[in-house]
């Protein structure tokens, strides 16, 4: 009976250390690292106040947010030097650093 009591705390214990879509965008953000209008990179449900960096060669890059959550772009690297941002469900050109609110 123990052991059945301690696995169900140690299972709670593990769950609460998980990430959840708390701290997720959920849906992705597609770009073109080709330049023009294809859209054949992705981000999916990217992780709240992190910077990304979009790989590709040909910045800016087309994009559509089509997640849950305001995407930032910036200028420099560790995203600082704002220039716009994406609404859910808006395409535009961006930058190669990102975050996410």
């Amino acid at each position: 009976m123990k052991l059945k009591a301690f696995a169900a705390v140690a299972a709670m214990g593990v769950a609460a250390l998980l990430p959840t879509d708390a701290v997720a965008g959920t849906g992705g953000l597609y770009w073109s690292p080709a330049g023009g209008a294809v859209q054949s990179a992705s981000l999916e449900n990217p992780q709240s106040s992190h910077c990304y960096f979009l790989r590709g060669n040909k910045p800016p890059y087309y994009a559509i947010n089509v997640t849950n959550r305001t995407m930032h772009y910036y200028r420099s690297r560790g995203c600082s030097g704002e220039v716009g941002t994406l609404t859910p469900n808006m395409s535009g050109n961006v930058t190669s650093y990102v975050k996410f609110d």
